[in-house]
């Protein structure tokens, strides 16, 4: 159940359980998946066993990344418990911005990450089951070009979530207006 606001009756104070849990799983996933393609990717030499357990795990995980990403969608599509506060001001219209913003940006991650691996002629693996590409072999220098959007699209995505957590922290501390809390889990 949602609680409402008492100076507000018709505005509730917190997102749905379902909201949030689907907010904080995304959050942690994004993090891991930065931290552990980072050094999977560019910090370990090829041949150590720790590299392939963590490309192993990034891919995994990227492929839970992505189910909870179309039930994000999909939750909001449908209204799900959502809340829908009015957007009047130019704050509330840059913070919707800013949210088709991380959506646009992650669900691009998690295309280019399926594109870099089946550009390859790999399959992207979720937990030791291959996920086969559904298209013909691609063009010599896809590879390189999906790695490349892969790779620079997750710093833009880590920036513009760093933004999101500091405009958080900034109502939290800053404005006190209790945005934070309604996303607290």
């Amino acid at each position: 159940m949602t609680v409402h606001s008492p100076a507000s009756p018709r505005l509730p104070v917190r997102y749905s359980w379902e909201t949030r849990w689907l907010h904080w799983l995304t959050a942690v996933l994004v993090i891991e998946q930065f931290a552990v393609g980072q050094v999977g990717w560019h910090l370990l030499d090829h041949g150590l066993p720790l590299r392939a357990f963590l490309v192993t795990t990034h891919t995994s995980l990227g492929v839970v990344l992505a189910a909870v990403f179309v039930t994000r969608i999909a939750w909001g599509l449908t209204g799900g418990r959502a809340i829908r506060f009015p957007v009047i001001t130019f704050q509330e219209r840059v913070a919707r911005s800013m949210h088709r913003v991380l959506y646009l940006l992650l669900g691009g991650e998690i295309i280019f990450g399926y594109m870099a691996r089946w550009s390859a002629g790999r399959p992207v693996m979720a937990f030791g089951v291959p996920i086969n590409s559904p298209f013909p072999v691609l063009i010599r220098g896809t590879h390189s070009f999906f790695a490349w959007l892969h790779h620079w699209n997750a710093w833009l995505l880590v920036v513009v979530v760093l933004l999101h957590a500091g405009a958080a922290l900034y109502h939290l501390c800053v404005h006190r207006d209790r945005i934070f809390q309604r996303m607290l889990p």
